[in-house]
């Protein structure tokens, strides 16, 4: 649990320092009508892949997302994640067989937000949004064959609409989001497919406007 609390905390200064919205002179009084908060429950899907001749079926997941978003302009903005999920990596090759290994996998990302106009007959409002992160793969105790801890840096791309009700502070938030990263393999040659695999995560939540 230490160990991932440092990571977090290695992940959240490389934004810090990284992104321009935390750099330069910021008004002293930022207004709260600007900001919001979200949850969603997100369906995870990644795709086989194989490489180095191993093969990757990882299994199809449940988790939630968590972010807050600051917008500096009605079009433009960003936001923060954190997202969790529990799968198993399938790993195949004609030299042993198969090795399964159960992970919670942490995810911390940070993305520029793009606004389109509200629709005013659906009363809906499209976004779409890019950015970059880190993941941590840990394996689990009893399903995690003894492999440590890995990181990987993803792209992050997204697309959604908000849909208030009743009210403009809250409202239902339907959206796709995408990782692009690396397979891991958790340091072990048997295991390693040195490629990219791409992350699908259709999700559903609720937002809360301050």
């Amino acid at each position: 649990m230490m160990k991932f609390s440092r990571s977090l905390s290695f992940f959240l200064l490389l934004f810090a320092f990284a992104s321009p919205a935390w750099l330069g002179n910021r008004a002293a009084a930022q207004s709260l009508t600007k900001l919001d908060a979200a949850i969603n429950i997100v369906g995870q899907f990644s795709g086989n892949t194989s490489g180095n001749g191993i093969q990757d079926k990882p299994t199809d997941s449940l988790g939630v997302v968590v972010s807050a978003r600051e917008m500096f302009h009605y079009w433009l903005g960003y936001e923060i994640n954190y997202g969790y999920t529990r799968f198993a990596e399938r790993y195949t090759a004609p030299s042993y067989g198969g090795i399964q290994v159960q992970n919670n996998m942490h995810e911390v990302t940070a993305a520029y937000l793009v606004h389109g106009p509200t629709i005013p007959l659906l009363g809906l409002q499209p976004f779409a949004g890019v950015g970059v992160g880190g993941l941590v793969f840990l394996p689990t105790e009893t399903g995690g064959q003894g492999y440590g801890q890995q990181y990987r840096i993803p792209i992050l791309y997204e697309v959604g609409a908000n849909f208030p009700v009743l009210t403009s502070h809250f409202g239902f938030r339907l959206q796709y989001r995408g990782l692009s990263y690396k397979v891991p393999d958790f340091g072990s040659p048997l295991l390693t497919l040195n490629v990219r695999r791409q992350t699908t995560e259709p999700s559903v939540g609720a937002y809360f406007h301050f």
